[in-house]
């Protein structure tokens, strides 16, 4: 009977020792990062009655028969299992999602806790609060945050640019004016007679002519107007014509009388009629109705060839011309008719010269098909103009108004997009620079900066060339030199110069700029520059960077936590203040930083809760409760058979 005691002795030691597990799992319900325990048993060595035996020649084998002695406590194992957090909104409470640990110093050695209650103490050291015990960055060295420090200001040598530009905007236009239709040449109606001189006219003699439509005139040859009228020359015959009739010029033409209408082209017609005496078939001239024509103007044609002269231009002639040049230049001048001195010439040609050099800032050009026009040397917007006007005194004049200079294209400076963005120089000074993002052509567009406050000097302020892909993405920036991909900038009160790169994207990518056919979105979005600030506060990030929040609105990053993990966590040792050691059975520590491995990520403002389960301790608690109780039930009823057999002596 003595062994069913020390079985009851047993169990007696083994749930006061699970009792007083759970004891310590209930006490830390509340405690932040406590990993609640679990008590494990096993049976003590057993006492052998009687040794099994194997089956033999007609029996069976024999099972061993044994007596347990007891029970113990085989092990106390530890539940590592994440708790839950619970905000604190402090910055520095930490808390770790994943296996590792944060590392502290004790002044002696490193130990590790779940337990991230940190702050700052007098010599800005980072410690755990409670213990003091020193905060270990990545490095293996106290955390040191100078809570006074401030940054000094860095000047921007980058800008970036993100959105769109739209592919559908305007491309750069220049202005063009032309004549309203195409300047002609004219060849006027004539009428050759098919007869030569002498004629045998006589005194009386008339024919009727339309000349250009208008009404019949009459020539009348006399006696008085010849040497010999029954044998009259073709000279005579040309100046008696010649003085009966106007509209038209008389000429000899190798013994022949030739009528020619004094004006050019389609409107230009003959119509002669015979008369008294029948002088017609006498001097050869045919009765039907004969039109001049007209065809496209060359450099070679002359002023007094075009259709839309009503009377031939003489030497001294004058036509005036005014209008504007492109860049708003008024223009006034005259052209003198003639070849002579100080006159200009007789052909369009010399007058598209002359207009030409009129105009510097625009080019001057006559088309085959005898268009006449005047473009802009440079786009955008433009008072190009040009008109022309005979002098009043002149003999010959010119129907301009059927030939005026009209807008044939308006100029167009192309596509704009303006963003505005503030700088900083290299003495932590802020400037405004006002971009404009201005469309050159075809997928391609260039950038211009300007200082809207007026508190610099740009030394080069252009980026020509940004070129897009037909997908959009942004391709390259063919500018080299002045024009390439950075601008330069001198400041007021500094002496230096400032050259800031324009980062527009990367080739073939979204990222940047792009051209896309939507609406304009483009901007300057960011840049590297910063003015001069102070700590104002603190933050730590999910890899465990401690970061300083300064006054310009910059986050530098100061330190970095060193997050361990072992291979066996259960194994470590537990030394008081939620704090934990190496043991022969962790491991020795993989020291890094969040985010790598089973390291898990910090997460700032919570801790990390305890995870005993109330509800489990409360049924391992009962269960302790009872198996102390049967066991103390063994130890009372072998002692009351042990009584029993007291009493047998008596």
């Amino acid at each position: 009977m003595a062994n069913s005691l020390l079985a009851g002795v047993s169990g007696l030691r083994a749930h006061q020792t699970m009792l007083d597990v759970v004891g310590n799992n209930l006490a830390n319900v509340n405690t932040p990062g406590y990993k609640a325990a679990r008590t494990m048993f096993s049976t003590l060595i057993s006492e052998t009655i009687r040794a099994g035996n194997s089956n033999s020649d007609g029996t069976g084998g024999v099972n061993p028969t044994e007596v347990g002695l007891g029970v113990k406590v085989s092990g106390i194992d530890y539940d590592l299992r994440q708790g839950s957090l619970q905000n604190t909104g402090r910055t520095l409470d930490l808390a770790l999602e994943g296996e590792g640990f944060f590392v502290l110093n004790n002044g002696q050695q490193d130990v590790y806790s779940r337990v991230g209650a940190f702050d700052l103490d007098s010599e800005n050291k980072l410690v755990a609060g409670g213990t003091g015990f020193r905060v270990q960055s990545n490095q293996g060295e106290d955390i040191s945050v100078d809570v006074d420090a401030s940054l000094p200001a860095q000047a921007t040598s980058s800008v970036n640019f993100t959105g769109n530009l739209d592919a559908t905007s305007s491309p750069p236009v220049a202005a063009q004016i032309g004549s309203a239709q195409p300047f002609q040449q004219g060849v006027r109606a004539s009428l050759t007679g098919a007869n030569a001189e002498p004629f045998a006219l006589a005194d009386g003699m008339q024919f009727d002519i339309q000349i250009d439509g208008q009404a019949a005139q009459t020539v009348t040859f006399n006696t008085a107007d010849f040497v010999a009228i029954g044998a009259a020359t073709a000279a005579e015959v040309a100046a008696s014509i010649n003085g009966q009739l106007s509209g038209v010029q008389a000429n000899v033409v190798g013994g022949a009388v030739e009528i020619v209408s004094n004006q050019p082209g389609d409107a230009s017609s003959l119509d002669i009629n015979d008369g008294a005496g029948n002088p017609i078939p006498l001097l050869g001239f045919g009765t039907a109705l004969v039109f001049g024509s007209q065809s496209a103007a060359n450099a070679a044609t002359a002023l007094n060839d075009l259709p839309e002269k009503t009377t031939p231009y003489v030497p001294g002639d004058q036509i005036h011309l005014a209008g504007y040049d492109a860049d708003g230049t008024a223009v006034s001048a005259t052209f003198v008719f003639g070849t002579g001195p100080g006159q200009d010439g007789t052909t369009l040609g010399e007058l598209t010269t002359f207009i030409d050099a009129l105009y510097p800032a625009s080019t001057t050009t006559l088309f085959p098909n005898g268009s006449l026009t005047l473009d802009a040397n440079q786009t955008g917007i433009s008072p190009l103009q040009l008109g022309f006007t005979d002098d009043p005194t002149n003999i010959g004049f010119t129907n301009f108004s059927t030939l005026p200079f009209s807008t044939l294209r308006e100029g167009d400076p192309g596509a704009e997009v303006t963003t505005t963005i503030d700088v900083v120089d290299t003495q932590g000074s802020t400037h405004k620079l006002r971009f404009t993002l201005h469309k050159t052509g075809e997928n391609e567009w260039e950038a211009l900066v300007d200082l809207p406050d007026g508190d610099g000097t740009i030394v080069d302020g252009q980026v020509q060339g940004v070129n897009f892909n037909e997908d959009g993405s942004f391709d390259f920036v063919s500018g080299v030199g002045v024009g390439d991909q950075d601008i330069e900038i001198l400041f007021d009160g500094l002496s230096v110069s400032q050259t800031i790169g324009l980062d527009l994207g990367v080739t073939s990518d979204f990222n940047g700029l792009t051209q896309f056919g939507s609406p304009d979105t483009a901007g300057a979005t960011n840049q590297d520059g910063y003015e001069a600030g102070t700590l104002s506060s603190l933050g730590v990030n999910a890899s465990g960077a401690i970061q300083g929040i300064y006054t310009n609105g910059q986050v530098e990053e100061l330190s970095q936590l060193q997050i361990a993990t072992f291979k066996n966590p259960a194994g470590l040792s537990k030394v008081g203040d939620s704090l934990y050691a190496v043991s022969s059975n962790s491991g020795s520590p993989l020291p890094g930083t969040a985010l790598q491995g089973r390291a898990g990520k910090v997460v700032s403002g919570v801790l990390e809760e305890s995870n005993v389960d109330i509800a489990l301790e409360f049924t391992r608690l009962i269960t302790a409760q009872r198996g102390f109780q049967v066991n103390s039930r063994t130890i009372t009823t072998t002692d009351e058979m042990l009584q029993e057999l007291a009493n047998l002596v008596r």
